[in-house]
């Protein structure tokens, strides 16, 4: 048995950050081009020579090229999302040898979201953003030959509305997508998925080639379940008035164990293999693990098989058809541990190679090439994509998602711990300009959404990255309630709303205030929804400490929330986590009246910027017009701005980048930008 206590990644230097960019500038002219991105301009985007002036907004906040890669089983292809020439993500498969690709899913009038490979032939993905008058007829779950035949709907989906300021597609969740339920599915091209039935859904294998549906054999209510190699359903996880059910199939199914989601005894499984059974458990201690559970004695292991110090272990399991090959989780940023001998080794060869980067690699479950594929990524370089020839060594440059972008002009993030006023350490990313001598900067308090989720890692971020090239210091604490840092941590904010949490905001200012890197006269606070929240929660706590704040699609009155049953807040069957952690709007009305900005609008002087999208869901519109009037009443400092979503939009981004340029107006006329390196 192994058991790993996984490290922190080191901090990424400087000098490490012109050795990465001089490999990329070595190896580049070398290669071919791919997808209109000639290595050569690969080079040259990587290469450029810092100067005085900006980096335009639209390189950091328009519509991306390359946003994930995936590599089939068989090692022969792999599936890019990328951008198209009409401003759509869509997918081109690529064969590793010839580098000849396949356009096979691209859209007019629709955006690619998640993708993955079912079998060495077969794809699926999800389409989002579906306007009229195109070529494709409705978002959900469509499959696709390698060669673009064969084009097969599996079913429609209800997507949520996107905001106006929504970030991009995300570049690695995808990732976990094959191993989220275990081991793929390899009997048929089919795969596993919800149905809709009666008052509730179902459990169906889905053909990928027919769309038709046959029912699983299934505990009732099962949300979640786990493969095994042979592609049986193994584990199964059912939710009933409101606790989670664990199941184990043995030739009929038997109770594991019945919790509330959030009891002590709790766990959710992770991987059944070989007959173990691997799971995430607290197991008594503040910080989540992984253990295996005895199925006989319904018992967990006392010893963790992988634990982080200071984190709780989020992630997933590497698989190949039949064995499990490493974990990859996330501490202050991405690590991957290998079990596999061979795997460790080529994880250090690639890193011997790039050694000032996180290399995530994929490889070919059943792989019958030399080739793998590497995600190059960190704080200062937003991902850029490489195959990997084991045999020859050769590194092979396939795009990039921001090739224009220059690492070396890029600011290093830290991730630090700060001291509460009780004492509680609370963990905070804290960038500073690249090339600014140490002084008190300006600084931009940047708060993420939702509260109870973990919403910053060292790596890259548009939104951090344009902030330090603007020469503002960028503060992004993690208050208590947060997940992923212990059960203290998470407990500590229960029902803490604009009070302790709050606090622990503040104390982050005044600790980078103490350390040298803020200027306690020029701090502005920010956030989208509930960090609009705890944006306009500080201006009415902490007037003297906040000179303005900014709000975008930011949450106005907490029991507002859950007039539409938490809609577009907690997920579907959530909402009583949701009364637990956040508070209930009829036992617990005085506070949500005292900690709700609407309610205390009159108390804000400073000057605000508030941005609201007309068609949001999450935070209406109604919500964000009804603050401003209640705000504006009394304070003629008061920007406001509205947005409507549009096609020209999604293909643009120009929503998003209007928005950030009246951000950076905004924050110079109050906080006053510094000039890096001054």
């Amino acid at each position: 048995m192994l058991n790993i206590s996984i490290k922190r990644k080191y901090s990424l230097g400087r000098a490490s950050k012109l050795g990465y960019c001089y490999f990329f500038s070595t190896i580049a002219v070398f290669m071919k081009p791919v997808y209109a991105l000639t290595a050569c301009a690969l080079a040259a985007g990587l290469a450029q020579a810092a100067d005085s002036t900006p980096i335009a907004i639209e390189k950091f906040f328009g519509r991306t090229d390359v946003t994930g890669a995936a590599l089939s089983p068989d090692g022969r292809h792999v599936l890019m999302r990328m951008q198209s020439t009409a401003g759509r993500s869509m997918l081109n498969v690529v064969n590793v040898e010839t580098l000849q690709q396949k356009a096979v899913a691209i859209f007019s009038n629709a955006d690619v979201e998640m993708f993955f490979w079912q079998s060495d032939t077969r794809l699926a993905y999800t389409v989002i953003n579906v306007d009229h008058g195109g070529s494709m007829g409705s978002p959900g779950l469509y499959a696709v030959d390698r060669d673009g035949s064969a084009f097969t709907p599996l079913s429609r989906t209800t997507v949520a509305q996107r905001s106006f300021a929504d970030k991009g597609p995300s570049r690695s969740s995808y990732l976990n997508a094959p191993t989220l339920n275990g081991f793929r599915y390899r009997k048929s091209e089919a795969m596993f998925a919800f149905a809709p039935a009666d008052d509730e859904k179902k459990l169906v294998r889905i053909d990928m080639r027919n769309g038709r549906m046959t029912d699983v054999h299934a505990p009732r209510r099962t949300w979640r379940w786990l493969i095994d190699p042979e592609g049986e359903v193994r584990i199964a996880v059912a939710r009933r008035d409101g606790k989670d059910i664990v199941f184990y199939h043995d030739g009929a199914w038997r109770e594991l164990a019945s919790f509330m989601p959030s009891a002590p005894e709790a766990f959710e499984p992770q991987l059944y293999l070989d007959g173990k059974l691997y799971v995430r458990a607290r197991n008594g201690k503040n910080e989540a693990s992984i253990y295996l559970y005895d199925l006989q004695k319904k018992a967990l292991d006392p010893t963790p098989v992988i634990s982080a110090p200071g984190f709780d272990v989020t992630g997933y399991f590497l698989l190949d058809d039949r064995k499990l090959l490493g974990f990859r989780s996330y501490t202050d940023s991405e690590n991957t541990v290998w079990f596999d001998p061979a795997m460790k080794s080529m994880q250090a060869e690639v890193d011997a190679l790039l050694p000032a980067t996180i290399n995530t690699i994929s490889y070919g479950e059943r792989s019958e090439t030399p080739f793998v594929l590497i995600d190059v990524h960190s704080d200062v370089q937003d991902h850029v994509y490489l195959l990997y020839n084991r045999e020859n060594k050769n590194l092979l440059p396939l795009g990039a998602t921001h090739p224009g972008i220059d690492p070396r002009e890029m600011s290093a993030m830290r991730m630090v711990r700060y001291p509460a006023r009780d004492g509680m350490q609370i963990p905070a990313c804290l960038t500073t300009p690249a090339n600014a001598a140490k002084k008190p900067l300006p600084t931009v308090v940047l708060i993420g959404d939702p509260q109870w989720r973990r919403t910053n890692y060292r790596e890259w971020d548009d939104e951090v990255q344009f902030l330090a090239s603007r020469g503002y210091a960028v503060l992004q604490p993690q208050p208590r309630g947060t997940q992923g840092f212990g059960a203290a941590h998470t407990a500590a904010g229960v029902k803490q709303w604009g009070l302790a949490i709050q606090d622990d905001i503040v104390d982050a200012v005044k600790w980078a205030a103490a350390q040298g890197y803020t200027d306690p006269a020029r701090v502005c606070i920010a956030g989208a929804g509930y960090g609009g929240y705890a944006a306009m929660m500080g201006l009415i706590r902490d007037p003297a400490l906040f000179k303005c704040g900014v709000s975008w699609s930011g949450i106005t009155d907490i029991g507002a929330m859950f007039a539409n049953n938490g809609q577009g807040v907690a997920e579907p069957g959530a909402v009583s986590q949701l009364l637990a952690s956040v508070g209930d709007p009829k036992l617990d009305a005085a506070q949500f009246d005292a900690t709700s900005p609407l309610r205390n609008a009159a108390r804000i002087t400073q000057p605000v910027l508030l941005a609201y999208g007309r068609e949001d869901r999450r935070v209406p519109f109604s919500d964000g017009r009804k603050f401003y009037e209640a705000l504006s009443t009394n304070n003629n400092k008061v920007e406001w701005l509205e947005y409507k979503a549009s096609v020209e939009d999604w293909k643009t981004q120009g929503n998003r980048i209007d928005l950030w340029k009246h951000i950076e107006a905004f924050l110079g006329q109050n906080i006053g930008a510094a000039i890096p390196g001054s």
